[in-house]
């Protein structure tokens, strides 16, 4: 009982509540435009033989802003995602297929 006295009373508390709303928000923006991307690579790719770069390093930057903001929204992290903090960096890109 003592907790939900602490809780309701701190401002830390109930900031980070509006941080979690606001990444709620962009995670859905950000799942559209992965959705986006996904076929624009698709369409690319129909055309030709590898993947065009540009995508392939936005869509996996994009999937890391999910995963961080998911881990942010879950408690499993207190580091707040974009924008509150750097854009994440593709990384682990699959290698090009010559």
């Amino acid at each position: 009982m003592q907790a939900l006295k602490n809780n309701l009373k701190s401002e830390a508390f109930w900031l980070r509540l509006v941080f979690m709303l606001l990444t709620l928000v962009l995670v859905k923006i950000a799942a559209y435009i992965l959705v986006l991307l996904v076929v624009a690579q698709f369409f690319y790719r129909l055309f030709n033989e590898s993947s065009q770069q540009t995508i392939l390093e936005f869509s996996n930057s994009t999937g890391r802003f999910i995963l961080q903001s998911y881990r942010f929204l879950s408690y499993q992290t207190e580091s707040k995602p974009f924008p509150f903090n750097d854009w994440p960096e593709a990384k682990d890109l699959p290698q090009a297929q010559d």
